[in-house]
């Protein structure tokens, strides 16, 4: 039970550092997605 719990808490966090770097990502490319839509818009 031990090894399944450890093995749990490993995806876990290696889940947490995915979003992290999505989260991470997206707000770095905000300012650009921006730049596109108002690029195409006006």
């Amino acid at each position: 039970m031990a090894g399944h719990d450890e093995n749990f808490r490993d995806s876990s966090g290696v889940l947490s550092i995915i979003m992290g770097l999505i989260v991470l990502v997206a707000m770095s490319a905000l300012p650009a997605t921006i730049g596109w839509y108002q690029l195409f818009a006006g």
